[in-house]
């Protein structure tokens, strides 16, 4: 068995929506739908950031909205668009750097970011401009609401995981760490790959997220001229707690 080193969603693309089967992704956009009716909102233009394969925008898509995804990979942009040239579906996918997002598509009435996907943005002053261009991206009166892993679930290992005892095709042993000095999650990702002549094969993709406090973002927000700025424990309406492991955001473009 040899293993070979990949960067961040790369080498896992092809295999990712297998890997994600048992995310709940409509459950996610119900959840969405559920902010949405507390900000009284009706989005027609919706941007997907950090889209990854397309399995939300697909969702959105399919409930009428006209969709955009960007991602950084561009093999998971690959499987995106394979997917939706197959399906049949109109999104529209770039491959772009939300720290120098410039689509030729928008304003956008919303802007959804999800999946801890901004934890990935490892250098603040990146995630400021990200916000930045996120906030130019959107109408007067426009929505961001995007997720984040909370500084409690990267130090208390949240990452680590595995499903070696599975007979899936695809295995996986995934094991954290956490520097409290660089606020920086390194995550060493092994997957262990059944090839047709019966022998596993591993590669391996190291992900390193940094560990955002809700305070800081909150200023970042608002520096990006954001106002109307609402967090939630995850998949609630419930105020954070220290405990929580995922926030969601919630932040608008002024109207004027």
């Amino acid at each position: 068995m040899t293993a070979s080193e990949s960067p961040a969603f790369t080498a896992v693309a092809p295999h990712y929506d297998t890997l994600m089967r048992g995310v709940p992704y409509r459950q996610w956009v119900r959840y969405l739908d559920q902010l949405l009716r507390v900000q009284n909102a009706h989005p027609r233009r919706v941007l997907d950031l950090a889209c990854g394969t397309g399995n939300v925008a697909e969702i959105l898509a399919g409930e009428g909205y006209e969709v955009v995804g960007v991602d950084l990979s561009a093999p998971m942009i690959d499987q995106a668009r394979r997917k939706a040239d197959k399906k049949g579906l109109k999104i529209s996918y770039f491959v772009q750097d939300a720290a120098q997002l410039d689509l030729p598509c928008s304003p956008f009435d919303l802007c959804v970011s999800l999946f801890d996907s901004l934890n990935y943005i490892l250098e603040p002053d990146a995630l400021a401009r990200a916000l930045a261009r996120v906030y130019a991206h959107l109408v007067p009166g426009g929505l961001f609401i995007f997720d984040i892993n909370s500084v409690f679930a990267l130090e208390n290992n949240f990452f680590d995981q595995d499903n070696l005892a599975s007979n899936d095709r695809l295995r996986y042993v995934w094991r954290s760490a956490y520097d409290p000095e660089t606020r920086l999650c390194r995550v060493v990702m092994r997957f262990f790959l059944r090839h047709r002549d019966g022998v596993d094969r591993e590669f391996r993709e190291t992900h390193v997220q940094f560990a955002y406090r809700e305070d800081e973002l909150r200023d970042m927000l608002a520096d990006a001229g954001f106002i109307d700025i609402d967090t939630y424990h995850a998949y609630t309406l419930r105020p954070v707690r220290p405990t929580t492991d995922r926030i969601f955001f919630v932040a608008q473009r002024p109207s004027v």
